[in-house]
């Protein structure tokens, strides 16, 4: 078995692949935090929509009827018994 031939790179190639790799990894980098910051941003519409519709929902269910008993509201607390 014979012994590969390797190129060897001159001190100029080893600093252009060392600045690319370097603006491949900042590239990934920006691309991961646009995904991230993305995902939080419509996370928090979708919430912010959901308790809008919630509101709505309540709201329309105290018109239709104003005898029923109120619904539990999830943001208060839990009323503890001795």
């Amino acid at each position: 078995m014979s012994k590969p031939e390797f190129l060897k790179l001159s001190d100029e190639q080893v600093r252009a692949r060392k600045r690319r790799n370097v603006a491949i990894a900042l590239g990934l980098l920006a691309f991961i935090v646009l995904v991230y910051v993305v995902t939080v941003s419509r996370m928090h519409a979708n919430n912010q929509a959901r308790h809008e519709a919630e509101a709505a929902a309540l709201a329309t269910l105290e018109r239709a009827d104003p005898a029923l008993p109120a619904p539990a509201q999830p943001d208060a607390p839990a009323a503890r018994e001795p």
